[in-house]
C-alpha cells in the first residue's frame, strides 16, 4: 500500500465509521426530548455490554486472521481460513446465547444492576450474537484493501438504524426500548447481508487441528482484550451500581461525544494495522512508523481540540436542557480516548513481535486501576471520578506500551503539542465563560485555527499536503 492508498484508505474507513456515528447525532435532539437520562443510561449501558460481549464472544480470532491471511500461499487456503474460523465462531457463540439465557439473570442481580435483565440484557444478547457476522468480513475487506463495500454497508446499516429508531420512538412510543429494537433488528438484517458479500471469498469448513493453532495464537490475547474492555467500561457498570441512572444519562451523553474522536481512531487504525504488520522488519521501518505516528497524533489531536472546545456550544444548541451540564465531563473524557487510540498504534508493534502476553498484562493492569479507583472514589466524589480515572488508566497504559514497544523515535513533538493543546481546551472550556453563544463560538474558532497552525509546525505536517495526497488519483 502507497502513501497515498494509506491516507485514501484511512479517511475511507474512517467515513465508514463516522457517517453511521454522526447520523445518530442528527437525531440527539430529537431523541432528548424522548427519552430521559435515565433512558439514555439504559441505552448505553446496553451498548457498552454489548462491546464486551462482542470481545469475549470472538475469543481475538480476528487479530489471528489479519496476521496469518497474508501467510495463506493460496487463494483457496485464504478462503478455508475465513471459513474455518467463521464456522468456529458461529458455533462457539451459539452456545454462549444458550448459557447466558439461562444463567444471564443471576449473573446480573449478583452485580446489583438497576437495568432489568428481560427484555433489555435479553436484547443485548440477540444484538451481539448477530453483530459478530459482520467482523471477519470486515477484516476480509481490510486485507484486501477494499474500504468502499465495509464503508457503504455501514452508512447503510446507521441510515436503515436511524430511520427505524425514530419510527420506533416517535411512533410507537418505545423510548429506550425502540433505540435497542431497532440495533437488533439491523444486526439481524446486515448478518446476512455481510454473509452473502464474502461469499466468494470463503470456503465453509470445520477444521479442528487449525482452530488448535488459532486458539493457542488467540486465547493470551483475550484476557488483555477483556481487560481492555473493562477498563472502558468499568464506570458505566460501577455508576449503574453506585449512582443513578440519570447520573448514567449524562455521563454516557457525554462519553458519546468524546468516543467521536475514537470512531476516527480506529477508523484510521483499521488501514495501518495491515500496513504495519507488511513493513515490519523492513529496513525503513522506523521512518514509515514516524510518519504514521505523527500523522496520526495531528489528526487525533485537531480532534481533541474540536471536541472539547465546543462541546458546551454543542450541547446548548443540540440537546435538551436536561443534558446541558454534560459538556464539563467531555474534556476529561477525551484524554482517555486519546491515550487509548494511541495504544493501539503502539499495541500493534507489540503484537508484530509476537508478545502477545504483554499486551494483555497492559490491558490488565489498566482494568485494575480503573475499577480499583472506580470502586474507592466513585461513590464519594460522583461523575467526575469516573471521567478522570478512565483517562488516567487509558494513560497509563499508553505510557506502559511506548516504553515495551522500544522504538527509537522521538517524542518530544507528540509531548509539546499534547500540552499545548490540554492547555488551550483547560482556559477556554473551564476558565473562559462567555454566556453569548454566537461570541463564543468565534472566538473559540480563532483560538482553534491558531493552536491548529502551531500543532502544524510541531508535528512539522503540512495539512495542505494532506489534503493534496488524499485527492490526488494513483496512477
Amino acid at each position: 500500500m502507497s502513501g497515498g492508498n494509506l491516507i485514501k484508505n484511512t479517511t475511507i474507513y474512517a467515513l465508514g465509521d463516522i457517517i453511521p456515528r454522526l447520523i445518530g447525532f442528527v437525531s440527539l435532539p430529537i431523541l432528548t426530548v424522548y427519552l430521559t437520562p435515565s433512558d439514555y443510561g439504559i441505552v448505553n449501558y446496553v451498548n457498552t455490554l454489548n462491546t464486551f460481549l462482542l470481545a469475549l464472544g470472538f475469543l481475538s480470532v480476528n487479530t489471528y486472521f489479519l496476521v496469518f491471511y497474508y501467510r495463506c500461499k493460496t487463494s483457496e487456503e485464504k478462503k478455508k481460513l475465513l471459513g474455518n474460523l467463521s464456522s468456529f465462531i458461529i458455533l462457539f457463540n451459539a452456545v454462549v446465547v444458550i448459557i447466558l439465557l439461562f444463567f444471564g439473570k443471576h449473573l446480573f442481580n449478583t452485580l446489583g444492576s438497576n437495568i432489568h435483565f428481560y427484555p433489555y440484557i435479553v436484547i443485548a444478547i440477540f444484538t451481539n450474537f448477530f453483530n459478530l457476522f459482520s467482523i471477519l468480513p470486515a477484516a476480509l475487506f481490510r486485507v484486501i484493501e477494499k474500504p468502499m463495500p465495509l464503508t457503504i454497508l455501514n452508512v447503510s446499516r446507521g441510515i436503515i438504524a436511524f430511520v427505524l429508531t425514530l419510527v420506533l420512538v416517535i411512533f410507537f412510543d418505545y423510548t429506550a426500548l425502540g433505540v435497542l429494537y431497532a440495533n437488533l433488528i439491523v444486526n439481524f438484517i446486515f448478518a446476512f447481508v455481510f454473509l452473502y458479500m464474502i461469499r466468494g471469498h470463503i470456503i465453509w469448513n470445520l477444521c479442528f487441528k487449525q482452530i488448535k493453532k488459532v486458539l493457542i495464537f488467540s486465547l493470551p490475547l483475550l484476557p488483555g482484550s477483556i481487560a481492555y474492555y473493562l477498563t472502558t467500561i468499568s464506570d458505566r457498570i460501577l455508576i449503574d451500581k453506585y449512582l443513578t441512572l440519570n447520573d448514567l444519562g449524562i455521563y454516557s451523553v457525554a462519553a458519546s461525544i468524546a468516543l467521536i474522536l475514537n470512531i476516527f481512531s480506529f477508523g484510521a487504525y483499521k488501514a495501518f494495522e495491515p500496513y504495519i504488520f507488511k513493513n515490519w522488519g523492513k529496513d525503513n521501518f522506523i521512518n514509515i512508523f514516524e510518519n504514521i505516528r505523527n500523522s496520526f497524533v495531528y489528526v487525533l489531536l485537531i480532534g481533541v481540540l474540536c471536541l472539547s472546545v465546543f462541546s458546551k456550544e454543542f450541547f446548548l444548541l443540540m440537546t435538551d436542557v436536561k443534558f446541558h451540564d454534560a459538556f464539563w465531563y467531555v474534556p476529561l473524557i477525551i484524554i482517555g480516548v486519546y491515550s487509548s487510540s494511541l495504544s493501539m498504534l503502539y499495541g500493534t508493534i507489540i503484537i508484530s513481535k509476537e508478545k502477545t502476553k504483554i499486551n494483555s498484562l497492559i490491558n490488565m493492569t489498566g482494568a485494575i486501576i480503573s475499577i480499583g479507583l472506580n470502586i474507592l472514589f466513585l461513590p464519594k466524589y460522583g461523575l467526575i471520578t469516573a471521567a478522570v480515572v478512565s483517562s488516567f488508566s487509558m494513560t497509563i497504559m499508553l505510557l506502559i506500551s511506548i516504553w515495551y514497544s522500544r522504538l527509537k523515535v522521538s517524542h518530544w513533538k507528540p509531548i509539546m503539542s499534547c500540552l499545548l493543546v490540554a492547555s488551550t481546551i483547560y482556559v477556554m472550556v473551564y476558565v473562559v465563560i462567555i454566556e453569548h453563544l454566537l461570541f463564543s463560538i468565534i472566538l473559540k474558532s480563532i483560538v482553534l485555527l491558531t493552536a491548529v497552525a502551531v500543532i502544524s509546525l510541531m508535528l512539522s505536517v503540512n495539512p495542505i499536503k494532506m489534503i493534496k495526497v488524499f485527492v490526488k488519483k494513483e496512477s
